[in-house]
């Protein structure tokens, strides 16, 4: 796949992606951006603070958290760190870590609505260019116990990658019934507003392609 730096419109070195997320990895390459991952090995889990924040603020800190980490490990690059929180019922839900749990939190899920905050923070040397945080709600179908479980045996593990436990870009949009938002926001990457603001720090440079 093309990529901008192919094109001369790349200003730098690739960004450093501070995730092991296909999904986000997938985006960037699609936008043309040159990138290379370091998984920041965060344990989001005990991160300091977050469950006194609200989901998009917890998105956001943990977006920061992931950047630095990879940020000091890599001295002059420009990093970015990305996360998603799941809001429903007034609760923060995150990633299962086991089958079982993201069938149970399916059923919590199925018929109604709830939403997606994703966040991007941009780092270079530990300081921070910008963050990013949108939202995107989705509307569950109502779903069969069968249902449930037949598209959890399709996916497997899978249903423990993401926060929701479905991939909009696969099987899992048949989970779903409407949703109000970009795809990207709830892939997990705000792509629209993340290409933005690269374009003011100067890396994506449309006027002066080389021929």
């Amino acid at each position: 796949m093309a990529a901008l730096n192919d094109f001369g419109i790349w200003r730098g070195d690739p960004i450093i992606l501070a995730s092991k997320s296909k999904g986000r990895a997938r985006l960037l390459e699609s936008a043309g951006i040159p990138y290379e991952t370091e998984d920041s090995k965060l344990d989001e889990r005990v991160a300091s603070g977050i469950d006194e924040l609200n989901p998009g603020a917890q998105a956001t800190s943990l977006a920061r958290a992931k950047a630095q980490l990879v940020s000091s490990r890599c001295p002059g690059r420009i990093v970015i760190g990305a996360d998603q929180t799941l809001a429903f019922a007034g609760q923060t839900l995150h990633k299962s870590t086991r089958v079982e749990d993201a069938i149970d939190q399916f059923r919590r899920l199925a018929g109604a609505r709830h939403e997606l905050h994703s966040a991007v923070a941009c780092v270079r040397d530990g300081a921070v260019l910008f963050e990013i945080v949108e939202t995107a709600k989705i509307q569950m179908r109502q779903l069969s116990e069968a249902a449930l479980r037949s598209y959890v045996r399709a996916m497997g593990e899978n249903v423990l990658r993401s926060v929701g436990g479905y991939e909009i870009e696969g099987i899992g949009a048949n989970l779903l019934e409407s949703v109000d938002g970009d795809i990207f926001t709830i892939i997990g990457l705000p792509l629209f507003g993340l290409l933005a603001e690269l374009r003011k720090l100067g890396l994506i440079d449309e006027e002066n392609i080389i021929r």
